[in-house]
């Protein structure tokens, strides 16, 4: 009997220590065979075999000092990118236009939806899970009407931007308008579906059918149908006409509105304002933080010239009217380089008379007369509100249209492609916004600013 116990105590012991070897041996295979825990910060850094390629209509976010959905406060010149679903924030995304690539990533959330992954398939994408994969909704709205053409929060898409891209991304890529581009979205497996549209189709802003329609005007003698605007404001009306009408202002190029506190109206060559306390005044078109650029539709202005600064009698000295009417004539001259330029004449109005006048509408010269370095027939000289322009192939001496641009500025669109590129940056560019709040793209740059109608002639 006791060699039986002891045969089994050591057959017993044998068998546990098998089981715990077993054992060991069974939790090392589940380790090897269990999936492993992915983080988030490795999630965001995969990068798919073959990542896919899609074309989408890209617009420039801007929104200097707004925080993003990422926690990122954008800055001048910012590199990121924004698409419509939380999945794809801190994503690579590579964009490409024109031959030109910028990796880039995803910071923020829209430019439309802001749950809507339309690169994932059927439940995974969020919101709109009927539409096929690749479709973004707003494309859908747009193009075929889908969702009775609005977006998740009953929007009317009057412009399909499927990607918003940084100023900094914009620039790189030498974008000077909203434009297809081909996205490559670096985490995302499989083939590349068909482009959207052609890279050349245009695209072009819808009405909202159920938009506010602008107050109807009245034609009368202060309406213009040059260009469909009229003069309403009464303290306007009567400076226009008491300072040279058309031949001084141009013609008016939107309806009064609030710009920066101030009541305005654009007109070809001036801005009219009211500012509170004040009367009617012209805006210092060329101030650094409004008009700075020296490169206009293929001409090269005169930049400003300290010298000439430097050298003008200071408002408020002592026989001040006298002396300021003196600093004009000497450095507005008649004949430049042998041509008549006739840009003292073009100043005083061709009769001498009313001189402060004259330099309340011009304002007082901030450069010397020069040639244009890339045409020698053309003559520029630069004032603190306007720039006089002399054509020796015609003999002509005429205004350049600078608040034209401006509004050209202001709504991002018939601008001349090198003004286009240097006022990117420029808190006025790209602001006309018929679909947001007062009208204004980016509030936070154009603080007590409404331009609601602004542009829309009637």
């Amino acid at each position: 009997m006791r060699a039986a116990i002891t045969r089994y105590s050591s057959n017993h012991a044998a068998y546990g220590a098998a089981l715990v070897r077993f054992s060991w041996w069974l939790a090392v295979a589940v380790l090897c065979l269990a999936p492993a825990r992915v983080s988030a910060q490795e999630a965001a850094n995969y990068v798919a075999a073959s990542p896919v390629t899609v074309r989408l209509w890209a617009t420039r976010e801007g929104l200097i000092g707004k925080t993003t959905a990422s926690g990122h406060v954008v800055t001048p010149g910012d590199h990121f990118a924004a698409l419509p679903s939380r999945k794809a924030l801190n994503r690579s995304v590579i964009v490409s236009y024109h031959g030109k690539s910028v990796t880039t990533t995803v910071l923020d959330i829209g430019p439309w939806n802001k749950d809507e992954a339309w690169w994932e398939a059927g439940s995974a994408r969020g919101q709109f899970a009927d539409l096929p994969r690749f479709v973004p909704e707003v494309w859908a709205a747009y193009a075929q009407g889908y969702n009775d053409g609005r977006d998740a929060n009953g929007r009317y898409v009057t412009f399909p931007a499927m990607i918003d891209l940084g100023d900094g991304v914009y620039s790189d890529l030498g974008m000077q308008a909203a434009d297809w581009v081909d996205a490559t979205l670096t985490w995302v497996d499989g083939p590349s579906p068909p482009p959207l549209a052609p890279a050349d189709l245009k695209i072009v802003k819808k009405v909202d059918p159920n938009a506010p329609k602008p107050p109807p005007l009245q034609h009368d003698e202060r309406y213009f149908s040059e260009t469909g605007y009229r003069i309403d404001d009464d303290a306007i009306w009567s400076y226009f006409n008491a300072r040279g009408r058309v031949a001084v202002f141009g013609f008016p190029v939107s309806r009064p509105f609030v710009l920066l506190g101030c009541r305005v109206q654009i007109f070809q060559r001036q801005v009219a304002q009211v500012c509170a306390g004040h009367d009617v005044s012209l805006m210092n078109l060329l101030d650094p933080d409004v008009f700075p650029y020296e490169h206009v539709n293929g001409s090269v202005l005169p930049p400003a010239d300290p010298a000439v600064k430097a050298e003008t009698p200071a408002v408020g000295s002592p026989g001040y009217g006298a002396a300021i009417v003196d600093f004009v004539r000497s450095n507005a001259p008649d004949t430049f380089d042998s041509l008549a330029v006739k840009f003292g004449e073009m100043f005083f109005g061709g009769d001498g008379l009313n001189p402060l006048i004259a330099l309340e509408v011009w304002g007082a010269p901030i450069s010397r007369p020069r040639r244009d370095p890339g045409n020698s027939n053309f003559v520029y000289q630069r004032f603190q509100r306007g720039v006089m322009h002399f054509d020796a192939t015609t003999g002509r001496t005429q205004a350049l249209l600078l608040a034209d641009y401006l509004k050209a500025i202001l709504r991002a669109k018939d601008l001349p492609a090198d003004l286009a590129t240097a006022a990117r940056t420029s808190k006025y560019f790209a602001q006309y916004c018929p679909d947001k709040d007062h009208s204004v793209c980016r509030p936070v740059e154009l603080p007590a600013t409404d331009l609601t109608f602004a542009f829309e002639p009637g």
